[in-house]
C-alpha cells in the first residue's frame, strides 16, 4: 500500500511529499489527507490523486491537503512556477474563467495576488463570486490566506492558451465511455459528413482542444441579418452534461440550413457540430463555430413490454414547488407507449386537468386513443373514525356559561334514541355555585330554585357518564363535551370524548345555509327547536341526527365519522395529514372531487389544503380512494410497525393499496428509519400481503415527479430552493416503462409483480369513465334573462331607427338580421343585455366605459349601447333627417372618420361620418360557434361598483372572479439556480445555466384572480360541473373566491365577462368635470389632434431634446418610446392608420422582426401588412379563400399557433404572397381591430384635451399618477427635469420601476415646462391631498407628490389646513397627525419654511 501512495504522489509532482495526517470522518464517510511537501500542486492534479484514492478505498470520499513549509517565500519571491500553479487552478475550479486568467499577469506584493487581464475579458472573472471561491480553495487546500486584486488593462490581448498534457489516469469505464462513434446514419446537412468523428461529452470540452465534435439537442436558435446580406446562426446544444453556444456565418445562398435546423430543433432530434472552440468577441464566452454539421434522430425511451402498465400516480407542473412533468408530454408519452390510460394526481389541486383532457382530445382525432383518470393527492385530515351506524345514540344537552366561574355548569341531559324515535332519557340540574343571571334564567327557563336543589356537578358527572356507558354520543357542538370532560378529569373521572358531531353534518349538507347553530338547523332541516333547557337541546340534537341520517341514506352515506371533541394541538415532528390518492370514477364522482378541492381550499387551508376524513365520507359517490406513497397512512402503520388489526382497520377505507419503487423510498436509509433495501422490500411485502388477506388491489406506481431521469436535475434545484437538505440526492420519480417496473417488483416473484404493475393498475383504469375537465354537453353554458330574444331585438332596433329612420337601409337591415339570427340563435341574447345593463348603469353614475376585445365587431353592441364602436362599413348619416349614404369608395376608406366633410343633400345637415368596417364573424365565428367574450373597460374608480353589480345581477354563488396560477418565471428560476450551483460547487456556464432555468420555469408557485375577469354560471348550473373554487394566492381565508382553473382553461364553456379597471375613462372623467366639454363630442377628424401623431408642431415646441419630434406623450395607447417609434417611422395622416398602429403595437412579434421590416423595405405598406386579427380573415376572403377556413386560420394565428399544412395549402390555393405567409408564421398574439378602434377613440379625445386645453390635460394626467409623481423631480424648470430625466436614462438596466415610471412623468413635465406652462411649488394652505390643481395659468401640485408623503398623511394635511394658518410645526403636527417621518419629507420639500418648531415663547 505505502508504495503505491509514493507511485500515486510521484506521478502528480508529489514525490517529495510526506503524509503527515490522515484522518476518516465516519459521518460524512470522507478521509482527509494532509501531505507536506517543497512546493504545491494544481487543482486538476489534486482531483485526479484523490479519484486514485478513492479507487484505492472504494465507497470511500477523499479529500487532499498540501501544506508548504516555504510557500510564503516563493510567493514573495514571485516565484513563476508557484504563481503558475496557482493560475491553473483557478482556470481547474473555474473553467469559464479560463480564458481571463490564461490571459493574464500575475504579481504578488504585501499579502497581495494582483493580476492584470485583457479587458475584453475581464467580464468573466468580474463576478466576486469567483473570487471568493479560488481565495477559499488557496486557503483550505495550500494554507494561503491572501487577498486577490484584480485589474483591467486596455493596452492587453487575450492569448489562447497552449494545449498542455493532461493526467491521463481515470477510471476504464469512464475512459471507453468518453469518445463514441457517430452511427452511420447521421447525415451531413452542412460541411463534409462527419460519421467517423469521436464525439466527446460537453463537460469534457476545454478551450484548450482547439478542435471538437459535440452533439445534443437544440435549445435556442437565433439569426441575424447583416447589411451585407450575410446570415448570423446562433444556436446552443446540449447533451445534457453541459451546453455550448455554436455561431455559423452564412453566405447568401446558404440560408437553407437555418430551416433545416429549425426543423431539427422542433422535432427535437439530436444536432451533430464539428469546428472551432474558441473565444466569440461579441458574446464574450467560448463558442464552437462549426465547420461540418449533422444530425440523428433524438434516442427516445420505448415501452417494449406486449403488455402495458398504466400509471396511477403522477404529478405535473401543478403540484406547487414539487412536479416537474409537463402533462402534455406526458400524456403523449403515455400514449407513444400504448398504455391505455394514465392518471393526473397533483398535490391538493386539479389544475391540470384541462390540459390534459384537451391533449388526449386531441391525440384521439390523430388516432392514439388514450383515457385521462382524473384524481388528486390529497391531503387527509384523520379528524375522524369513519363507523357502521349503530342501534342507538345518546344525545347530550348542556346548560353553561364559560366565563361565570370554574364550575359553570347549570344543568346537563342525556336522551337515548334511535331513528324511530326517542328511548329513554335523563335530566340533571347541577348546583355549581355558579351564579344564574336574570339573562340566563330568560334565556333558559332555570330558576334560581331549580338551581340550588340541584346536585353537585361530580354527582351530576357521574350519573351521565354512567347513563352514557358505551353508546354512540351525539352533540351539536363538540366543545360543549369537550368542557364536560375537563371537569371529569377535575374528578378523576375520564370521559371519552369521541361523538357525532351534528352541526358538523349539517354544515357537509347544507352549504347553503352561512349558520350552522342548533336553531338555524332545525329549522333548515324543518324539525322543531325544542327549547333552551338541557333536556330541550338534548331532544333537538336528536330530531337534527336523525333528520341527517335520513339525508345520508338518501345519498347512500353509510358510514359516520366519529370525531375527537379534544382539539388537537400541532406538536413538534407530529404528522396533522396523511397522503391520498382520490380518483374519479364516473361524472358524480369529479363533481365530489371538485367540492373536496374547494372545500379543502375555502375551509381547511393550513398551509396545504386538507381533506378531513369525516368531509371525504360525506362525498365518497363515484370516488376511487388509494392509499397513496410513503406519506400516506397506511404506509406510516406499516412503518411504524402496527398489528395486523390495527393495519386492516386503515386499509378498511381505501379502494386499493399502492406500493411504490424502493428508490422512491431510499431517503428512509438515508435517515437511518430502516437499514437496508431489503427492509423497504420488506415494506412492500407486507403490503401486498395485507391486500391479499383482504381482497384489496394492490398497485404499484411510480410516484412521477418528472418525466426522463435526466430531468431529476431540476427536481433538485427546486427542492434546494425549497430548503430540502438532501435535494441534489433525487429519487427516481420519472416515468417508468413496464419493463422497468416488473425488472423493480421482481421480488414479489414473477406472478405478482405481473399482478401489481400490469393487472390491478388496468383493471382500475377500466373501473373509470372517461371523462371531460367539466361539463360539456353542450358547447357555451350561458346565463339566461326571461324574455331577452325580444328585449334585446328590440332595443337594437329601436336605436337603430333613431339613427338610421323608420324604414333601415338595406346594409344596416341585413347585418343586424345576421347578428341578431346568430346571437339569439347561439343563446347570447342574456350576454348582451348583461354587458349592456354594466354599461348602462356606469354611465348613468357619470363614467364612460371603454370596451375592449372584439365586442365592437358587434354591430347589435354598438345599437344596445355596449361598444361606440360602430362596425358598419364606412357611411354617413344625417342626425337630423336620418338620411344615409353608403355609396363609399371602401378601397379608399376603411374608417369612417377619415372620409372628407359631407352636408345632407335632404335638409343640409353635416353628416355624421360613421363606420369602421369590422366583419361580425370575428366576434362569433361564421357558425356562431365561437364562445364570445365581453370585455369592458371600466373607470377604475367604479370598478368595484361594477363587480359588485354582476354579484347582485347573477346572485351568490354564480359568478366568480376568473381566476389564474402562476408558475416559476425565469428571473425566480435563475436566483434558484444560481443558488443551487453555489451550494454544490457547480461552476456552470451561461448556456447551461439557461438550460436549467428553462427546466425549472413553470413549475406552479401560486394562484391569483384575473384584474376584470368574471366567470358567470348559469342559474340551472352548479359551479361543480366546471370547476372547484378557492381563495386567491392560496390563502385561507378572503372576500372573494376564485375559479381554481386558470380561466383560459374554460373558455368555450363558461362565459366570462371582462370588468377591467382603466385609466382612460377616469382620466376622461375628470377631463369633463374641469372643462365643462362633453368628451363624446369631440370631433374625431380635428385636423390639429390629428398631427400630434407625426409631429408636435401642434404643441408649439419641439421635443429634439428628448429624442422626440412627435407629440404623442402622454396620450393612451401612443404615448411610449416603443410605439413614439413607430409612428416616426409611419408618420400616420389618418384614423385608420392610427387603428392600424394600435394594432401593431399591442401584438407580440407583428411588428418588431416582422411588419416592420416589410414597411422599411419597401415589401408592402402599412396599409397592406398584418396589424390587426381581422387582417387576416379579411385578406384571405378578398383573395377568394373559403370563409370558415379563414376566419380557422385568423384564430390559429392571433393566438399564437402558427399556420397548419392545411391553412398553409389554403393560403397558396388562392396565390396569397409569401411575404404574407411568413408574416403569419411569426405572430404570437394579434389585437382585434373593434379593441384597436375603441383604444383609438380614447386615445384621440384624450389627445383633444392635450392640444386644446393643456392645463386641464397636464393637471389631470399628474392626478391620475399622483403616486408615482415626485415634485422633487418635477420642479425647477425645464433643464433641471431634462437633467434629472437624463440621469435616470444613464442608469439604463439599473433604473428600478420607480424611476422608469418617474422618467415617463418627467418627460410630461419637460413637455409642459416648455409649452410655458409652469409647475408651481406644494402650499400648506392652497395643495389638495393627491389632485393637481390649475391655479392662475400654473399647476400647483398636491401633498401626495412629495416622496414619503403617503395618501393618508396628504389627506390628513388637507384636513388640517382647513382650521387656519398653523402657528408652529408642533402646531401642525397636531392638527395632522402627521408623523416625525412626514415632517422631515414636508421640510426637505420646503413646505415648511417660516414655521417655528413649538408655540413656546422665548423671552431670552
Amino acid at each position: 500500500m505505502e508504495q503505491k501512495l509514493l507511485t500515486i504522489f510521484e506521478k502528480y509532482g508529489l514525490g517529495d511529499g510526506e503524509i503527515t495526517d490522515a484522518g476518516l470522518n465516519k459521518r460524512e464517510n470522507l478521509l482527509t489527507v494532509t501531505v507536506r511537501c517543497g512546493h504545491i500542486t494544481s487543482a486538476e492534479n489534486i482531483a485526479c490523486l484523490e479519484r486514485e484514492l478513492c479507487a484505492l478505498m472504494p465507497g470511500c470520499r477523499t479529500k487532499v491537503i498540501i501544506r508548504c513549509g516555504g510557500l510564503s517565500g516563493l510567493l514573495s519571491a514571485c516565484d513563476e512556477d508557484t504563481l503558475n500553479i496557482l493560475k491553473k487552478t483557478w482556470c481547474d475550479i473555474l473553467p469559464v474563467c479560463r480564458p481571463a486568467i490564461h490571459s493574464s499577469v500575475w504579481d504578488y506584493e504585501s499579502g497581495t495576488i494582483k493580476v492584470k487581464i485583457p479587458r475584453q475579458v475581464f467580464e468573466l472573472v468580474s463576478d466576486p463570486r469567483h473570487r471568493e471561491t479560488v481565495k477559499s480553495y488557496y486557503l483550505d487546500r495550500y494554507g494561503i490566506e491572501t487577498d486577490i486584486e484584480l485589474t483591467a488593462d486596455d493596452t492587453m490581448e487575450m492569448t489562447l492558451p497552449k494545449e498542455e498534457e493532461r493526467p491521463t489516469w481515470q477510471p476504464k469505464k469512464a475512459a471507453e465511455a468518453k469518445k463514441k462513434t457517430l452511427p452511420d446514419r447521421a447525415d451531413a446537412i452542412y460541411g463534409k459528413p462527419i460519421k467517423k468523428t469521436a464525439i466527446i461529452q460537453q463537460r469534457d470540452v476545454d478551450e484548450t482542444m482547439g478542435y471538437v465534435t459535440i452533439k445534443g439537442e437544440i435549445l435556442t436558435l437565433e439569426t441575424t441579418k447583416q447589411k451585407n446580406g450575410r446570415t448570423i446562426l446562433t444556436f446552443a446544444i446540449s447533451d445534457h452534461t453541459n451546453t455550448i453556444p455554436c455561431k455559423m456565418f452564412l453566405e447568401e445562398g446558404e440560408n437553407g440550413i437555418v430551416d433545416t435546423i429549425a426543423g431539427i430543433q422542433k422535432k427535437k432530434d439530436i444536432l451533430i457540430v464539428a469546428g472551432k472552440y474558441m473565444m466569440d468577441q461579441w458574446l464574450r464566452r467560448m463558442c464552437v463555430f462549426p465547420r461540418d454539421v449533422g444530425w440523428e434522430p433524438r434516442a427516445v425511451r420505448t415501452d417494449k413490454s406486449e403488455e402495458k402498465r398504466v400509471e396511477l400516480h403522477l404529478h405535473t407542473k401543478m403540484s406547487s414547488m414539487d412536479g416537474l412533468t409537463d402533462v402534455k408530454e406526458a400524456i403523449k408519452t403515455a400514449a407513444r407507449w400504448g398504455h391505455k390510460a394514465i392518471a393526473i394526481t397533483d398535490h391538493g389541486v386539479v389544475h391540470a386537468f384541462p390540459d390534459a383532457v384537451a391533449q388526449a382530445d386531441k391525440l384521439k382525432k390523430d388516432g392514439k386513443d388514450i383515457k385521462i383518470l382524473l384524481g388528486v393527492e390529497g391531503y387527509l385530515m384523520p379528524d375522524s373514525e369513519l363507523i357502521k351506524r349503530p342501534e342507538q345514540y345518546v344525545a347530550i344537552g348542556v346548560v353553561a356559561y364559560p366565563g361565570v366561574k370554574e364550575d359553570d355548569v347549570f344543568e346537563i341531559a342525556a336522551l337515548r334514541f334511535d331513528e324511530s324515535g326517542e328511548k329513554e332519557g335523563l335530566s340533571i340540574t347541577v348546583n355549581s355555585g355558579a351564579a344564574l343571571t336574570d339573562a340566563m334564567a330568560e334565556e333558559t327557563g332555570l330558576t334560581r330554585e331549580m338551581i340550588n336543589g340541584g346536585v353537585n356537578l361530580k354527582d351530576g358527572l357521574k350519573q351521565l357518564y354512567d347513563f352514557i356507558g358505551d353508546g354512540v354520543k351525539v352533540i351539536h357542538d363538540p366543545l360543549e363535551l369537550n368542557n364536560l370532560r375537563q371537569h371529569g378529569l377535575r374528578f378523576d373521572m375520564e370521559l371519552d370524548a369521541h361523538c357525532v358531531s351534528t352541526s358538523m353534518l349539517f354544515h357537509y349538507l347544507h352549504r347553503e345555509s352561512k349558520q350552522t347553530d342548533m336553531r338555524t338547523a332545525a329549522e333548515a332541516l324543518g324539525v322543531e327547536h325544542c327549547g333552551g333547557r338541557a333536556m330541550e337541546r338534548a331532544r333537538t340534537a336528536a330530531k337534527i341526527m336523525n333528520a341527517v341520517l335520513s339525508e345520508m341514506t338518501a345519498k347512500d352515506i353509510e358510514k359516520l365519522p366519529l370525531i375527537d371533541a379534544v382539539p388537537k394541538e400541532k406538536g413538534k415532528g407530529r404528522r396533522l395529514t396523511y397522503h391520498i390518492i382520490i380518483m374519479a370514477r364516473n361524472h358524480e364522482g369529479l363533481m365530489n372531487l371538485y367540492r373536496l378541492v374547494s372545500y379543502a381550499h375555502l375551509e381547511h387551508l393550513r398551509k396545504v389544503p386538507q381533506i378531513p376524513r369525516s368531509l371525504l365520507n360525506m362525498h365518497r359517490e363515484g370516488l376511487i380512494i388509494g392509499s397513496a406513497c410513503e406519506a400516506g397512512e397506511l404506509f406510516r402503520a406499516v412503518l411504524r410497525g402496527e398489528s395486523e388489526e390495527k393495519l386492516m382497520s386503515i386499509a378498511d377505507m381505501y379502494d386499493y393499496l399502492e406500493i411504490q419503487p424502493i428508490g422512491n423510498n431510499a431517503f428512509l436509509m438515508r435517515n437511518g428509519t430502516v437499514d437496508t433495501e431489503e427492509g423497504l422490500r420488506d415494506l412492500n411485502r407486507r403490503i401486498v400481503a395485507l391486500g391479499d388477506k383482504m381482497g384489496k388491489p394492490v398497485v404499484a406506481t411510480g410516484d412521477v415527479h418528472f418525466l426522463e431521469p435526466d430531468d431529476a436535475l431540476f427536481r433538485s434545484i427546486i427542492m434546494h430552493a425549497r430548503g430540502f437538505d438532501d435535494a441534489e440526492q433525487q429519487a427516481p420519480l420519472y416515468f417508468k416503462t413496464t419493463d422497468e417496473m416488473l425488472e423493480e417488483f421482481s421480488y414479489l416473484g414473477e406472478e405478482k409483480a405481473r399482478e401489481v404493475v400490469i393487472t390491478n393498475p388496468n383493471m382500475i383504469a377500466d373501473s373509470c369513465e372517461r371523462m371531460k375537465a367539466f361539463l360539456s354537453e353542450k358547447g357555451t353554458y350561458a346565463p339566461t334573462f326571461p324574455g331577452a330574444n325580444d328585449e334585446l331585438r328590440n332595443m337594437a332596433l329601436k336605436k337603430a331607427h333613431e339613427i338610421y329612420g323608420d324604414e333601415l337601409p338595406e346594409v344596416v337591415q341585413k347585418r343586424l338580421d345576421k347578428e341578431l339570427n346568430s346571437i339569439i340563435g347561439n343563446g347570447y341574447s342574456s350576454l348582451y343585455l348583461m354587458a349592456q345593463r354594466l354599461v348602462h348603469k356606469s354611465n348613468s353614475d357619470g363614467y364612460l366605459v371603454g370596451s375592449r376585445g372584439s365586442v365592437g365587431s358587434s354591430f347589435v353592441a354598438n345599437m344596445a349601447g355596449i361598444t361606440e364602436v360602430n362596425a358598419l362599413q364606412p357611411h354617413y348619416v344625417c342626425p337630423n333627417c336620418r338620411h344615409s349614404d353608403f355609396d363609399i369608395d371602401r378601397t379608399k376608406y376603411a374608417c369612417g372618420v377619415d372620409m372628407p366633410d359631407k352636408d345632407c343633400p335632404v335638409c343640409g345637415t353635416k353628416y355624421k361620418k360613421l363606420g369602421y368596417e369590422i366583419p361580425f364573424e370575428v366576434f362569433l365565428g361564421f357558425k356562431g360557434d365561437k364562445t364570445p367574450d365581453i370585455d369592458l373597460n371600466f373607470s377604475g374608480d367604479y370598478q368595484p361598483v361594477a363587480h359588485k353589480y354582476v354579484e347582485v345581477m347573477f346572485g351568490e354563488g354564480h359568478a366568480f372572479r376568473a381566476g389564474t396560477i402562476s408558475g416559476v418565471k425565469d428571473k425566480i428560476a435563475y436566483g434558484y439556480v444560481r443558488s443551487y450551483c453555489d451550494a454544490n460547487g457547480i461552476n456552470a456556464s451561461k448556456d447551461e445555466m439557461d438550460r436549467m432555468v428553462q427546466g425549472c420555469t413553470g413549475v406552479k408557485k401560486t394562484t391569483g384572480q384575473h384584474p376584470g375577469g368574471i366567470v358567470i354560471v348559469p342559474k340551472e348550473n352548479d359551479i361543480m360541473e366546471f370547476t372547484p373554487v378557492q381563495y386567491p394566492a392560496d390563502r385561507s381565508e378572503g372576500d372573494t373566491i376564485t375559479t381554481h382553473f386558470d380561466f383560459h382553461a374554460m373558455d368555450d364553456r363558461l362565459v366570462k365577462l371582462d370588468i377591467l379597471g382603466h385609466d382612460d375613462p377616469t382620466v376622461l372623467r375628470m377631463l369633463k368635470d374641469i372643462t365643462g366639454l362633453d368628451p363624446q363630442t369631440i370631433p374625431l377628424d380635428d385636423p390639429e389632434t390629428m398631427k400630434i401623431f407625426r409631429t408636435s408642431e401642434p404643441l408649439g415646441v419641439t421635443l429634439d431634446e428628448l429624442d422626440c419630434d412627435v407629440g404623442s406623450i402622454a396620450i393612451p395607447e401612443f404615448g411610449t418610446t416603443f410605439v413614439r417609434q413607430m409612428l416616426k417611422d409611419t408618420r400616420p395622416t389618418t384614423m385608420e392608420e392610427l387603428l392600424r398602429i394600435s394594432g401593431l403595437s399591442h401584438g407580440t412579434d407583428v411588428w418588431l422582426g416582422n411588419a416592420q421590416e416589410l414597411v422599411l423595405s419597401g415589401t408592402a405598406t402599412l396599409s397592406q401588412v398584418i396589424c390587426t386579427r381581422d387582417d387576416i380573415m379579411n385578406y384571405l376572403i378578398l383573395r377568394g379563400g373559403d370563409p370558415s377556413m379563414s376566419f380557422k386560420t385568423m384564430e390559429s394565428v392571433r393566438k399564437g399557433r402558427g399556420l397548419t399544412p392545411e391553412m398553409e395549402e389554403h393560403m397558396r390555393s388562392i396565390d396569397t404572397p409569401q411575404w404574407f405567409i411568413d408574416s403569419c408564421k411569426k405572430i404570437k398574439y394579434m389585437f382585434p381591430r373593434a379593441h384597436a378602434a375603441a383604444y383609438v377613440m380614447m386615445a384621440f379625445r384624450v389627445a383633444y384635451y392635450k392640444v386644446h386645453m393643456p392645463l386641464a390635460f397636464y393637471s389631470v394626467y399628474y392626478t391620475v399618477r399622483a403616486d408615482a409623481f415626485d415634485i422633487a423631480q418635477a420642479e425647477g424648470g425645464a433643464q433641471k427635469v431634462l437633467a434629472n430625466i437624463n440621469a435616470i436614462k444613464k442608469k439604463g438596466n439599473d433604473a428600478d420601476k420607480k424611476e422608469e415610471d418617474l422618467l415617463t412623468i418627467l418627460e410630461v413635465v419637460f413637455e409642459m415646462n416648455k409649452r410655458g406652462i409652469e409647475l408651481l411649488p406644494v402650499d400648506l394652505y392652497k395643495s389638495k391631498a393627491s389632485q393637481f390643481i390649475i391655479e392662475d395659468g400654473k399647476i400647483r401640485p398636491p401633498f401626495s407628490s412629495v416622496a414619503g408623503v403617503g395618501a393618508n398623511a396628504a389627506i390628513g394635511i388637507a384636513e388640517g389646513a382647513k382650521g387656519g394658518e398653523y402657528t408652529s410645526i408642533e402646531n401642525f403636527q397636531a392638527r395632522t397627525g402627521a408623523n416625525s417621518a412626514v415632517i422631515k419629507a414636508l421640510a426637505e420639500a420646503g413646505c415648511l419654511n417660516g414655521l417655528p418648531e413649538t408655540d413656546q415663547l422665548c423671552l431670552f
